[in-house]
C-alpha cells in the first residue's frame, strides 16, 4: 500500500493552499481534503487546534502550523528544496515567508471582510461546504439554508476585522501596502518565473498563498486585472510549480528584489512586528506606532502574540546565519538589520 500524506484544508484558507503547492511541487503523495461538514468529525478528532491547514502523516502523526509542516517535510524529503543553500537567500526567503504569513495575511483578510462583494463571495462559498448535499439537492430548502450559512459567515468575519488588525485607522496603510506589494512584485518578477529565481522557494509559497486568495476575491482581483495583470502568470504557475532551473545570486536579484524587501519589510512589517512584539512583551492591550507617517493603531489579541512566537522562530535561523558577510552587507542594504538582534 501506498503512503499517502492527509491534506485537510479550504481554498478560502492562504495557508492551506500554500502547503498543497508545496506538496505537489514536492511530488510528496498525498490527498487534498476539503474542510467541510462531511469531514468535520474527522478532523476534530485529528486537530490539536481547530485550525487549517492539517497533515496527517502516514506514521499517524498529526501536523499544523503551515511554515513548521514546511520545514519538517524538507528534512524528509531532499530533492528540490524550497531553502536555498546560500546563507544570504536562506534568510531572506525565510523573511519574506515570515513578512507573508505575518502581513500579507492582514491585505487578504481585510479585503475579504471589510468589503461587501468579497465576504458575500466569500460567504457563498463557505455556505456550500458546510450545508450537507442532501439539503442542497432539495430546490425549496436549498437556497434558504444556502443564504442562512452565507449570512452566518458573513456576520461572524465581518466582526473578525479587528483581530487582524484591520479598521478605519489602518485601512488605508493595509491597502496601500498591497498595492506597492504587487507592483513590486510584478516588476521582479518580469525576468523569472519565481521570486527567487528558477525554482520556487518558501518565500513564493507563502506570498502565493495569500495573493492566490486575495485575487479570488472581487476587489483584489480587480486591482491585479486593472494594474499587474502579467502577475497572474505567477499566480496560476503557483498552482503546480516547476524547477526550471536554479536560484539566483543575491547580486542577480537585488536590483528589483530589493526595493520589496526594503519598502515592504523593512519600512512596514518590521516596524509594526517590532512595536507587537513589545505590546506582547509588556503585556500591552494596544499597538499605536506611524508606518510611513500613518497612525497605525489596533487591539494586541492572541493573533499578535502568535506573530511574536513565529518571528522567535525566524530569529532563531537568523542567528545561525549572521556571521555571514553577503547577508550582513545585505541586511543592512535593505534597512532590515536595525530590526534584527542576534
Amino acid at each position: 500500500m501506498t503512503e499517502r500524506y492527509s491534506i485537510y484544508g479550504s481554498e478560502l484558507s492562504p495557508y492551506s493552499v500554500k502547503i498543497r503547492s508545496y506538496f505537489r511541487y514536492k511530488k510528496i503523495k498525498h490527498e487534498w481534503i476539503e474542510r467541510s461538514l462531511k469531514n468535520q468529525k474527522a478532523f476534530r478528532k485529528l486537530a490539536k487546534i481547530q485550525i487549517i491547514p492539517l497533515v496527517h502523516c502516514p506514521n499517524g502523526e498529526v501536523l499544523q502550523d503551515s511554515t513548521p509542516i514546511i520545514l519538517k517535510m524538507e528534512e524528509e524529503f531532499k530533492t528540490n528544496p524550497v531553502v536555498p543553500e546560500e546563507p544570504v537567500l536562506a534568510f531572506l526567503s525565510r523573511l519574506v515567508e515570515e513578512y507573508a504569513d505575518e502581513w500579507a495575511v492582514k491585505h487578504m483578510c481585510h479585503y475579504r471582510w471589510h468589503y461587501e462583494e468579497n465576504l458575500d463571495s466569500a460567504g457563498k462559498r463557505f455556505a456550500k461546504l458546510f450545508v450537507p448535499k442532501t439539503i442542497q439537492r432539495i430546490t425549496f430548502l436549498r437556497n434558504f439554508f444556502l443564504n442562512k450559512a452565507t449570512n452566518t459567515f458573513k456576520s461572524r468575519m465581518s466582526k473578525r476585522l479587528w483581530v487582524v488588525g484591520s479598521n478605519d485607522v489602518t485601512r488605508i496603510s493595509i491597502e496601500e501596502s498591497f498595492k506597492n506589494l504587487i507592483e513590486l512584485l510584478d516588476k521582479h518578477l518580469e525576468k523569472r518565473p519565481y521570486i527567487f529565481g528558477s525554482r520556487p522557494s518558501i518565500a513564493d509559497f507563502a506570498l502565493w498563498g495569500h495573493i492566490y486568495n486575495a485575487n479570488n476575491d472581487v476587489t483584489a482581483h480587480e486591482l491585479i486585472d486593472e494594474h499587474v495583470p502579467k502577475l497572474n502568470d505567477w499566480i496560476e504557475r503557483m498552482l503546480n510549480p516547476k524547477e526550471t532551473g536554479d536560484f539566483e545570486s543575491w547580486h542577480e536579484l537585488k536590483p528589483t528584489l530589493l526595493p520589496l524587501i526594503k519598502e515592504e519589510i523593512a519600512e512596514t512589517f518590521l516596524p509594526w512586528v517590532t512595536a507587537n512584539n513589545d505590546a506582547v512583551k509588556n503585556n500591552k492591550d494596544e499597538l499605536s506606532i506611524k508606518l510611513k507617517g500613518r497612525p497605525f493603531k489596533h487591539k494586541v489579541t492572541s493573533v499578535q502574540k502568535f506573530h511574536a512566537k513565529s518571528f522567535g522562530l525566524l530569529m532563531e535561523h537568523y542567528k545561525s546565519v549572521s556571521q555571514n558577510q553577503e547577508l550582513e552587507e545585505a541586511l543592512v542594504e535593505t534597512g532590515v538589520k536595525e530590526y534584527l538582534n542576534a
